[in-house]
Formats: C-alpha cells, structure tokens, sequence
C-alpha cells in the first residue's frame, strides 16, 4: 500500500506556504491562505463485455498496478469528460471495438497505488454491448485477453477488488 494521498502534500498547492501539521490528515486546510482540499476520489470505469455464449471479455494486464492480472476494459475519467464517454474512449483505445449500446451496472470504490502514492478512486461499471470486430490490443496497456466465465478462481485473478466485487454483483445479479 502506498502513502495517502493527503500526506503527501507538504506545501499548498495555492500559495505554497509549507504545511505546518498533518492532524487531522484530511482535509488539507493551508493556515496561511485557508484554501481547503478534501482528496476526494477519482474516477475510473470499467466494461462487462459479454459475448454470445455468456462469457466475460477480461483483460491481462501488461503493466502495474496488477501486471500479469487480470482486468476489465476500461480507465480513468479524463477532465471534462462524462463516465460514458470515458468508458467508450477507453474500449476503443484498449480493444479497438467501439460500444454499441451501455447500461450502468455498480459502483465500487477503488484504492489505486502509483509510484507509492495511493489515489482514492470511485470505479462506475457498466454492462456494455460492443460492434462485432476483432480484439486489437492497442495502446500496449494489455498483454492479452480470454473470454471466461466468472468462477471464483478467475475472480481471484483479478487485479483490482472493485472489479472482483463488480463481476460479482454481476454474476449474483444475472
């Protein structure tokens, strides 16, 4: 696990006045300018693509956090972007396919550790319909993929417990 978010700010991000205390940790209250952060979480979405036969499209993960695991198509919410338009953008960049149709499905939260630094993340999932096509491994986020159904060994596979939990509600739910 990495070091929280909030601990690593050391200086204000409005006027760079050095923090004085780190109790309470959150929120982040600058004693010089009163400017407030509450490192509440990112974004993320993730896809439950099924094919014909039931089974679930997941990813093997070519890079950290979770290499060689197993994930779902999707990623972060960019800046201006909706939850949906994230999630149509992130399957085609990941898998070249392009969404035919989307459902909301859950949401989890999500503890995301990079370079030793763990970002709160709220993960939405969707139940998602893609065009027929073939699977185009893109941007090199992902080593390989398997339709599977969702046994508890696969799910222990996983790389992340929100997707885990999320491919679970979706497995009790069908």
């Amino acid at each position: 696990m990495g070091k929280e978010l909030a601990e690593t700010y050391r200086y204000c991000p409005a006027c760079g006045h050095h923090r004085e205390s780190f109790e309470p940790v959150r929120p982040f209250r600058c004693s010089q300018c009163s400017h407030s952060s509450f490192f509440g979480p990112v974004s993320a979405v993730g896809a439950v693509v099924t094919n014909d036969q039931g089974h679930v499209l997941l990813l093997r993960r070519a890079n950290d956090p979770g290499k060689g695991l197993l994930g779902m198509p999707g990623g972060f919410v960019d800046h201006g972007e909706t939850a949906e338009v994230a999630l149509r953008r992130e399957i085609y960049e990941e898998i070249g396919l392009s969404v035919k149709a989307l459902e909301y499905l859950t949401s989890e939260p999500n503890a995301y550790v990079y370079r030793g630094v763990t970002l709160p993340v709220l993960d939405l999932f969707y139940k998602v319909e893609v065009e027929d096509g073939q699977i185009e491994l893109i941007d090199g986020e992902i080593s390989s993929w398997i339709w599977t159904e969702l046994s508890d060994e696969v799910l222990e596979q996983m790389a992340f417990v929100s997707n885990r939990r999320a491919l679970r509600y979706y497995r009790e739910s069908r």
